[in-house]
Formats: C-alpha cells, structure tokens, sequence
C-alpha cells in the first residue's frame, strides 16, 4: 500500500507559506516582560522585568534576555545631558504608586548594577524623579566595564506631590556619544528610620 503524496508543484508553495508564516511570527514577537518586584520598603528591576524600562528623549534601551549571566539591558543616550537632561528622565522606570506613596517624607537608597561597554566612558547619570520638586537631579557617577554596583540616598520631601509617578532615571552617557551601558538590576530601597535619621 503506498501513502499518497503532495507533488512538488503543491508542496513547493505550501512549504513557502508556512516559512513566511513561521518568519512572520518571529519577527512580531517582543518579550513583555514580567512586573518589577515591589514590597514595602523595596523595589526591585531585574531580568525579564527590565524589558519596561522606558527610553525617554534622546535616549534608547533594547531588552538582552539572552545575555551571559542572565537577562540585561542595553542603553544608549544619543544626546548630551547637558542638551536633553532636563526634558528626560532618561531610561527610565516607573515607580509603582503604593511605593512612592512611601517613601514619601523617607530617606531612599537608589541602586544600579551595570556596566560600560567602552573603557574610555568613566561616568553615567542617575537620578530619582519626583513630578514637581523634590527629586535629585541628575548625579554623576563613575563607571566602569565590570558590572558593579552604583547607588546615591536622597530623602523624598514631606510635601512631595502624589500620585504623579516617580521615576528611577539613567543617563548613559553623558556626552551623548551613544556609548553603551549594560544594566542587569535596578532597585530602591526605602531606608530603616534608623538610617533615616542620619
């Protein structure tokens, strides 16, 4: 008994259609990424969640969920700071409503882990923003191209505005050279009223 069998002149056409199919599907997909991690006193960015950072003007952030040591973030700033600062927050992360209402009146902690991917860059902005006053403006500070931990404190004023979304902010570059800087996590910590006092 023999298998019936499609001839070339309608495999052929089927096979193209479904690679077209298959090639189509590939091209749309975008990782969604999962929520950050938000307790109490903490916020936390970190693998598949960094793919909602959002690029502001004159900046840009492409999600790596395949890089080695685990998924990361690539961002560039293809404008100055001094140019573009103060219209953008940079990449950025929304802070989630319940946690900016805490730290309202609170001393914070912001944190990045990330690196440079060009030796001679030797500095990064980072900021925490706060719609109205109260944030910290941008702050510059060193990097290198080992993946280390990068930080500034600020207290969020008692009559900082509600419910306006706070922002954790990085410039990449602050020359706007389009250099590359690779980040893998990015947190907030709201400080114990020990350190709070400090």
């Amino acid at each position: 008994m023999t298998l019936p069998s499609l001839s070339d002149r309608f495999f052929l056409p089927f096979a193209a259609i479904i690679a077209a199919i298959v090639i189509w599907l590939a091209i749309q997909y975008r990782p969604v990424g999962q929520n950050p991690v938000i307790t109490a006193d903490r916020f936390l960015m970190e693998g598949a969640a960094l793919a909602q950072l959002v690029p502001g003007p004159g900046t840009q952030s492409v999600f790596d969920p395949a890089s080695p040591g685990g998924p990361t973030a690539r961002t560039i700033a293809t404008a100055s700071l001094e140019a573009a600062g103060g219209l953008s927050a940079g990449v950025g992360a929304v802070i989630a409503g319940d946690f900016e209402e805490a730290a309202i009146g609170r001393a914070i902690e912001v944190s990045f882990e990330l690196r440079a991917i060009d030796p001679e860059q030797t500095s990064i902005g980072i900021g925490y923003f706060v719609v109205g006053e109260g944030d910290t403006g941008w702050r510059l500070v060193p990097v290198t191209t080992r993946f280390e931990r990068v930080t500034l404190r600020h207290r969020i004023p008692e009559n900082a505005p509600r419910g306006n979304n706070d922002w954790v902010g990085l410039w990449p570059d602050p020359d706007g050279a389009g250099r590359a800087v690779v980040v893998r996590r990015i947190e907030v910590q709201i400080l114990p009223e020990a350190e709070d006092a400090e």
